[in-house]
């Protein structure tokens, strides 16, 4: 299931691309609705380039017809990202603990400019969960949460931007 959206912030990108270069989180990740854990494994940087491992853990209402299948602790995963600064863009790989055969989640994060001082994030990607009948279903209920997850993230990241950089001028 291909999905994507935007969210756009009252900051300048540049100041936003500045931190996000640096290796800065723009909010504390574990805040966020259906995280249990999240654990760096690995954060290098090799030129124009930073690369991350991160442990994460979630949770969630897993939907009846996929309860014979997934079970909480199937949801967790290791996040593969790299930043590119020349493009502005995270590229990420989850890689399952569990159904690494039957699971595959490629996703991008491209910050840019929006104009007046604005910053826009463009969040896509594709989730596949191949398994018959469950599949589509729990494929959807996943993407749902994602989205959650992503519209709470830009609440807590606006707020922490206004409060790093001050209101909108």
């Amino acid at each position: 299931m291909k999905f994507s959206m935007d969210h756009y912030f009252d900051t300048p990108a540049d100041k936003i691309i500045d931190m996000l270069k640096a290796g800065e989180d723009l909010c504390r990740m574990e805040d966020l609705p259906n995280v249990s854990s999240r654990k760096v494994i690995e954060r290098r940087r090799e030129g124009k380039k930073m690369f991350s491992r991160i442990e994460w853990n979630v949770h969630g209402q897993i939907p009846k017809i996929a309860q014979k299948i997934l079970r909480p602790e199937m949801l967790t995963f290791v996040e593969e990202s790299v930043w590119d600064d020349d493009d502005t863009t995270f590229r990420t790989k989850i890689i399952p603990h569990y159904l690494k055969d039957k699971l595959s989640c490629n996703t991008t994060s491209q910050w840019s400019a929006a104009g007046d001082g604005k910053a826009r994030r463009r969040f896509g990607g594709e989730l596949v969960l191949n398994i018959p009948i469950v599949g589509p279903v729990a494929e959807k209920t996943i993407v749902d949460y994602l989205k959650k997850n992503n519209d709470k993230n830009a609440v807590i990241v606006r707020k922490f931007l206004q409060e790093k950089f001050g209101a909108a001028g």
